[in-house]
């Protein structure tokens, strides 16, 4: 076998174990839930601005300790499925209306001269079944940052909010925490070093503001968390996070940590500062 031939044996052997490997993982997370295990779905995906893989890894890392929570990470919409949520205990997501700009899970997308445009998340089908499993079945739901700009007024509605026009990249000041509510009881005053200040108007007295941020340099106070219940299931609105600067703030990741006790209705642990398994 010649120096070429080697290379190609060996290129083909490690594509080979490569795709064995992505096949195992896909499988294991796709597997039903096991006994005793809470599943969560995350879709967090990737917009031109929003990095979705370091808000996985932040997510990951906040639940860290929770050693039977299984979260299963859509990083493409073309993957989510209605069948996927259908026996999950919290559904995660971070997603606005467009289609993902950049399909990475075609054969050849690790190498390429052009862009090729992925799905949308926001089907009719989609809709009907993140409502369907919260109202019937009390699946959690927490909605994170930019959600809100699904462009779906049936989801908007179902969030009981109205979205505002977001502003520039600056740091934001969390002034007003609720802390009689569970999902913030005990967080204080804390600052974001830089994010997008996304805002909403609640539209029903019975939805809970949970906080509002101040941007400093445009002095703009707006709600940018909520909570409220909708049939058998609780939903939480938190919209920090364009960066990732919201997950190194200790009350953030605290607030995400007691928003998904909260939403699956599970006692509300002490939030440790877990070591972390997840890339250091």
């Amino acid at each position: 076998m010649g120096f070429n031939d080697k290379n190609r044996h060996g290129a083909f052997a490690a594509a080979s174990l490569a795709a064995a490997v992505s096949g195992q993982t896909a499988d294991a997370a796709l597997r039903p839930k096991a006994s005793g295990e809470t599943k969560i779905v995350a879709v967090f995906g990737t917009t031109g601005w929003n990095n979705g893989i370091g808000h996985e890894i932040q997510v990951r890392r906040i639940f860290d300790s929770k050693r039977n929570w299984r979260l299963v990470a859509v990083r493409a919409n073309r993957f989510f499925t209605p069948e996927l949520i259908a026996d999950a205990d919290l559904l995660i997501i971070n997603r606005d209306g467009g289609p993902d700009p950049v399909d990475l899970y075609t054969e050849r997308a690790g190498v390429a001269d052009s862009v090729t445009a992925g799905s949308s998340l926001w089907t009719g089908g989609n809709v009907d079944a993140v409502i369907d499993n919260v109202e019937r079945r009390g699946m959690g739901l927490i909605a994170l940052h930019n959600t809100i700009m699904a462009g779906d007024r049936r989801l908007l509605d179902f969030l009981d909010v109205k979205e505002l026009e977001k502003h520039e990249f600056e740091p934001l000041w969390v002034r007003y925490v609720n802390r009689e509510h569970p999902v913030t009881d005990g967080v204080g005053k804390f600052m974001i070093a830089l994010d997008e200040q996304y805002g909403v108007v609640i539209k029903s007295p019975e939805t809970a503001t949970l906080l509002e941020t101040t941007a400093i340099h445009e002095k703009r106070q707006v709600v940018s968390g909520w909570a409220l219940e909708r049939g058998r299931g609780r939903i939480v609105g938190l919209l920090p996070g364009s960066t990732t600067h919201a997950y190194e703030a200790p009350e953030y990741r605290n607030i995400v940590w007691r928003a998904a006790h909260w939403a699956m209705k599970q006692n509300i642990d002490p939030y440790p500062e877990a070591e972390n398994r997840y890339y250091g």
